[in-house]
């Protein structure tokens, strides 16, 4: 893997205007917008209260229709849109155990049951009745989110990868590193070679995968110094030479962040939540092109404890959008 940044005297044009609109939704992160059959929609993966198990379901964002749930037991679940299907994967559980590690300060009693070894793949042409197989099987490795686009004659998927205990690789970095896998028909998937990982070097987790013009664009969080995150964009034609975007990060946290987005409500609780709460953090970016905008969706918190859906918009589709982090 060779990676381009950029050289000193390197000219280039304005960074994209991001526009945060704020706080749509509270308490979850994994969510994937993705326009169905010309109807905006939100795939979103959620727990149940009542045994911490996790499940997805859709969210019409037009009329707020929710699906029936499905992918029970899957976790951080992502979407794509092709045809008159929508194709949602999910990675498994690693263990029964219950998810801990946010009910204590003490990393010594935390759990993470999140992080299995497989992809499965959920297809469905009404919302209702799913299709599901597995696609993707790495017993050496512990899969989180993924994200799917179609470019250059094949399906390709980006799967969030940390290293699992016993199974050490240099491939797998610090502790996230974006690992891939192809596909002619989506049902059928095969990793692609180590090598083409990104990055061992850095912290590069929750990808959103697009292709446009010849490139492979991605969009990966990064851990900064004194425990704060953003997101970064790279970009690849080959997966072997890959190229970071000059106007980085796409974005910072900021007070922005603690309005509340035209339309939507919360609880006095979550108001002073979304107020106070430590903000260090815009992570599991995601977006989408709707009549000629780009539409991001990201999360605020702490990375820990809390976070708020937010919502954001460029002003221009979304070729001109990635296009312009490398001008």
């Amino acid at each position: 893997m060779k990676e381009y940044c950029y050289g000193l005297r390197q000219k280039t044009g304005r960074a994209p205007v991001i526009r945060k609109l704020g706080a749509c939704l509270y308490g979850s992160m994994e969510q994937t917008p993705v326009v169905f059959r010309g109807m905006r929609m939100m795939v979103e993966s959620r727990v149940n209260e009542k045994d911490g198990h996790p499940y997805i379901c859709v969210r019409n964002l037009e009329t707020g229709e929710l699906s029936g749930s499905f992918g029970h037991d899957y976790y951080f679940a992502s979407a794509f849109a092709e045809g008159d299907k929508l194709y949602v994967f999910a990675t498994s559980r690693r263990d029964d155990g219950d998810l801990t590690m946010y009910q204590s300060e003490d990393s010594s009693t935390w759990h993470d049951p999140r992080g299995g070894h497989t992809v499965r793949m959920f297809e469905s042409s009404d919302l209702a009745a799913w299709r599901e197989q597995d696609v993707i099987r790495c017993d050496d490795k512990r899969l989180w989110n993924t994200s799917v686009c179609h470019g250059d004659g094949k399906y390709v998927m980006a799967i969030e990868v940390s290293a699992e205990p016993g199974f050490e690789s240099k491939a797998i970095g610090q502790p996230f590193t974006c690992f891939f896998a192809q596909s002619q028909d989506l049902h059928n998937w095969t990793m692609m070679p180590d090598s083409c990982a990104y990055s061992p070097a850095r912290y590069t987790a929750c990808p959103a995968l697009r292709y446009s013009e010849g490139w492979y664009y991605m969009v990966c969080l990064e851990a900064l110094p004194c425990l704060r995150y953003a997101p970064y964009i790279y970009r690849t034609r080959d997966f072997d030479t890959y190229e970071v975007g000059f106007h980085n990060p796409i974005m910072m946290w900021s007070d922005e962040d603690r309005n509340v987005c035209p339309g939507h409500h919360f609880s006095d609780k979550e108001l002073e939540l979304l107020r106070t709460g430590l903000n260090i953090n815009c992570s599991d970016l995601d977006f989408y092109e709707y009549e000629g905008k780009t539409v991001i969706y990201y999360s605020n918190g702490d990375q820990m404890s809390y976070s708020f859906l937010c919502k954001a918009e460029y002003d221009g589709p979304m070729s001109e959008f990635l296009k312009a982090f490398f001008q």
